[in-house]
């Protein structure tokens, strides 16, 4: 096993994908570069894009990325697997250099849309619900850990994409999905335990400098949710709070007309829920570091390095891989603030 903390090389190849069997098909040959973007923000997030160049032609399809690194022995780390497509090409004294973009395991999901009139039925395991369709969809293997109920049923709006529907769900319960290396895809709870942890041990993985963002612009202080015509409404009247009214002298508003009831609450009880997760501001820190396994978005970092302006534990947010001779990540995470 590679000692990510200390010296080690790193070489790169592609292979090509055989969907029905999700194994390696053979080496892509004439690979220049490649890189691997990773991000869990937005609404209907994919988790993971790439680009890749390369002399000779490429054919439509899914390609997994190894390192293939080099220290005592040679250890080979599958980086991601994307579907790759042509995007464009220069042709330079008879050769022919081809650029492509590449797209996480969920892009299937998000280019089929669901029945009309589709939904997810109350009492079912939203977990489970949400595998089932996303299997309908990639030749990914999906896998579930944990599970958990909807009270209501979730009717999805006509022309939504699968992508979309499986996001609302979990959304309603706080849950997420990660994709490893092969390009599998697990729903689960949003991980609470440190994937990695940059403390004195592991200094020499945080690279210096560290950017810093934190603001409440916009954070609501008052929750309506609407539901067939009832009305629950939760306000922030804490005068230790820095969103409260009292501190802020204003009320800041959201309104949600499509409430997703979980595990048994009440209107009431989702509007509380609500406001409280906006009341959660997300502070957040950009920085490099060297390679470390298993980090995904989402993944948990514990981090205590006081000198860096950095301690506590932070969400993955996004990643940039850069992909060289060893490997660079760019990485942004947030520490969840309750304001």
């Amino acid at each position: 096993m590679t000692d990510w903390l200390g010296g080690y090389s790193a070489g790169w190849e592609v292979q090509r994908v055989d969907p029905s069997t999700w194994g390696d098909a053979g080496a892509l040959e004439g690979v220049r570069s490649v890189s691997i973007d990773r991000d869990c923000t937005g609404d209907v997030p994919l988790l993971e894009t790439g680009e890749m160049a390369l002399v000779g032609s490429l054919e439509s399809a899914w390609y997994r990325i190894y390192m293939v690194a080099e220290q005592d022995s040679i250890e080979r780390i599958a980086m991601a697997t994307l579907l790759f497509e042509r995007i464009s090409a220069r042709t330079q004294r008879g050769a022919c250099e081809v650029k492509a973009r590449g797209r996480s395991t969920l892009q299937p999901a998000a280019d089929r849309r669901m029945p009309r009139g589709a939904y997810a039925p109350a009492s079912c395991d939203g977990a489970a619900y949400v595998a089932g369709i996303l299997r309908e969809c990639t030749p990914a293997p999906v896998s579930v850990d944990g599970s958990f109920t909807l009270v209501d049923d979730v009717v999805f709006d006509v022309g939504c994409t699968y992508l979309e529907a499986a996001w609302t769900v979990l959304n309603a319960a706080g849950w997420c999905m990660q994709i490893d290396g092969l390009g599998r895809i697990t729903v689960m709870a949003k991980p609470t335990d440190p994937a990695l942890a940059l403390d004195d041990a592991n200094a020499g993985l945080l690279l210096p400098g560290v950017d810093d963002d934190f603001s409440i612009v916009d954070v609501p202080n008052r929750y309506y949710a609407v539901d067939d015509g009832e009305v629950a409404v939760a306000e922030n009247t804490d005068e230790g709070s820095m969103l409260g009214y009292p501190q802020r002298g204003r009320w800041v508003d959201k309104v949600d007309t499509s409430p997703v009831l979980v595990d048994g609450e009440s209107l009431e009880m989702y509007a509380r829920r609500k406001l409280a997760e906006e009341s959660t501001i997300t502070r957040t820190f950009t920085y490099e570091r060297e390679y470390w396994p298993n980090v995904f978005p989402f993944s948990v970092v514990h981090a205590m390095q006081a000198a860096n302006g950095i301690e506590g534990d932070l969400r993955v947010m996004t990643q940039n891989i850069e992909c060289g001779r060893g490997v660079k990540v760019t990485e942004k995470s947030g520490m969840e603030v309750m304001a």
